[in-house]
């Protein structure tokens, strides 16, 4: 059963969030990326500033810094799905890789219309995450319908994410 969730869960991640954020960065982030965000916001912050980023960071760039670090980790996680289905803790440590990518990439993020909708990324990841380590440590108590809605709730919140930063 370990195996069988963690291909699951693996593949449920890889859609949800190449789908959720690659969906939304394909017009923002042809050249720069994540360079996008800081290099943008720093040319308008004013002289002296203490919060500079945080006032001057357009939805653009907010979209393709958070965009930019999820999908790169999403893409690694996806090439070695096939691998990390023979090796549960090795597909953990991954999925934990990949939730320190997504913090990194809230922490990019200072635009407080991306923001919001970057935290609830988060969370719903971090709800799938918590449920896939449940499940690898005592598949026999598996809660199957907690895995479903963790895995509805990580599509919602890339829908949600979607709105913000849609397809330009």
């Amino acid at each position: 059963m370990p195996r069988k969730t963690i291909a699951v869960a693996t593949a449920a991640l890889a859609v949800a969030l190449l789908a959720g954020c690659s969906a939304g960065g394909s017009g923002a982030s042809d050249d720069d990326g994540a360079a996008a965000g800081p290099s943008a916001s720093s040319a308008s912050a004013a002289p002296g500033s203490a919060t500079p980023k945080a006032a001057s960071q357009t939805k653009e760039a907010a979209c393709t810094v958070f965009q930019s670090k999820v999908e790169d980790a999403a893409k690694d996680l996806q090439e070695q799905s096939t691998e990390l289905q023979a090796d549960p803790a090795a597909a953990l440590a991954k999925l934990d890789e990949l939730d320190q990518s997504v913090a990194e990439g809230v922490s990019s993020v200072q635009n407080a219309e991306v923001k919001p909708k970057a935290e609830a990324f988060q969370a719903a990841y971090r709800d799938l995450l918590t449920q896939v380590e449940a499940i690898t440590q005592d598949p026999a108590s598996a809660d199957t319908t907690a895995f479903s809605a963790s895995v509805q709730g990580l599509e919602t919140a890339s829908n949600d994410f979607r709105t913000v930063c849609p397809l330009s």
